[in-house]
């Protein structure tokens, strides 16, 4: 009854004018799928990787990854005896769900890796991994 506009107002006509306004639905996120690969040599050694600068976790350290897409190709950073863990790491980013196979694999020391580099598991805490490489670990580690 205070509205100065109510007379010209349609929804006030309609009665439909305390639903207003009303939120726009949000485009559902859409889900990328990709391979995190865990390997570790036989002196406890974690393969880690810097991502690059650009782009999603720029510059942070993490499990070695293929493409995250529709349909990521396998790329394991350096041969190996992988395994798949039961399960996927999931992760949800502001503008996509992220669903990570987990493959793990212990390699002798000295392995030489296309990419990456072995951290001594003495210096290795996963807790000062990003959030989507600790969840990998977690379901590597339960």
């Amino acid at each position: 009854g205070t509205c100065p506009l109510q007379g010209p107002c349609l929804a006030h006509a309609h009665g439909t004018a305390a639903e207003l306004p009303k939120k726009t639905p949000k485009n559902p996120k859409p889900t990328r799928h990709g391979i995190a690969y865990m390997a570790q040599d036989t002196s406890g050694a974690w393969l880690l990787e810097t991502r690059p600068d650009k782009g999603l976790l720029g510059g942070m350290l993490g499990w070695p990854c293929s493409d995250w897409g529709s349909d990521p190709q396998p790329d394991p950073p350096l041969d190996g005896p992988w395994s798949c863990v039961d399960g996927e790491a999931l992760h949800t980013f502001t503008h996509f769900h992220l669903r990570l196979k987990v493959m793990t694999a212990t390699v002798p020391k000295g392995a030489n890796p296309q990419r990456g580099v072995f951290m001594p598991l003495a210096d290795f805490d996963p807790q000062s991994l990003p959030t989507v490489m600790r969840k990998v670990y977690d379901l590597a580690n339960r």
